[in-house]
């Protein structure tokens, strides 16, 4: 999709939901499915962006050619940089074959191998052999991650949600908080998409404020963050998210239009259950 069309679909005043998440990551809805309901649900335009590739949205992309909706080529990346982890970038738009491109997804499809290897190795030091017959009955095996396994302890009961066992295990372990996730630089996402030809978007970024943390604490590291990457050369910000306020996502697009950029919004979605409401739509 060339960019001036994504921009145009992202800037379109029309319902659209910018971000959502399949059974290719750690949703539970096929990429068809989503394109159905969220086209039976009046969005005129939308992008599935699943954690770290491309599958789910090429799947869309594909069902959604002769449907009254836009689905915008989409991917979620993690990232890291001086100021924390789990930055969170959108790309949109990109050429899903361009050769840098796929030499990331590669790479990181090997990180998350090494890390789910370490996740069961300790699970079974805990006395939890988890068999490859319930990894796939998950998902049919498209994504495999720490969501996956909590599913499955959730499954076996030993858990009332994802939620609680990620409270109670697979995040709050001494052995499960050694294992760190691998990610690239922020600053590397940003030009991967570039290059690729895409969009690129900083993700809720209100959910860098710490549990505790006042408004008066958090807004400078907030501003820190955006300026930083504005600095990379990010194009917008993803100013209305389940984790903004209506005061938070008046804040974010003030600082967008003040930047001149892009201004985003979507459920984030995984799962019913989840917050899917957002202010804008």
């Amino acid at each position: 999709m060339e960019k001036n069309e994504v921009i145009k679909l992202i800037k379109e005043d029309v319902c659209k939901d910018l971000h959502i998440h399949t059974v290719f990551s750690d949703g539970v809805l096929t990429p068809e499915q989503v394109v159905d309901r969220w086209m039976a649900e009046g969005k005129k335009t939308i992008a599935i962006t699943d954690h770290d590739g491309i599958d789910g949205s090429i799947v869309a992309v594909e069902y959604a050619k002769d449907k009254d909706i836009n689905v915008i080529p989409g991917i979620e990346f993690d990232s890291a940089n001086e100021l924390g982890r789990h930055m969170h970038i959108l790309g949109y738009g990109m050429d899903y074959y361009d050769d840098a491109m796929q030499s990331k997804l590669k790479q990181m499809l090997a990180w998350r191998k090494e890390r789910n290897d370490s996740i069961l190795a300790e699970l079974r030091r805990q006395g939890i052999d988890i068999t490859d017959e319930e990894i796939y009955a998950v998902n049919e095996g498209r994504y495999v991650g720490k969501p996956t396994f909590g599913r499955i302890l959730v499954q076996r009961g030993m858990f009332k949600d994802l939620a609680d066992a990620f409270n109670n295990l697979l995040s709050a372990s001494a052995g499960f908080k050694a294992i760190k996730k691998q990610t690239l630089h922020s600053k590397e996402v940003v030009e991967t998409v570039h290059a690729a030809g895409g969009i690129v978007v900083l993700a809720h970024p209100m959910e860098q404020m710490k549990t505790g943390e006042s408004w008066e604490e958090f807004e400078p590291r907030l501003i820190k963050l955006l300026d930083t990457f504005v600095e990379y050369g990010v194009d917008g910000i993803e100013c209305w998210h389940p984790s903004a306020s209506e005061e938070n996502s008046e804040y974010l697009a003030k600082y967008a239009d003040d930047h001149g950029l892009l201004k985003t919004w979507g459920s984030d979605f995984h799962f019913d259950g989840l917050n899917r409401i957002y202010t804008r739509g």
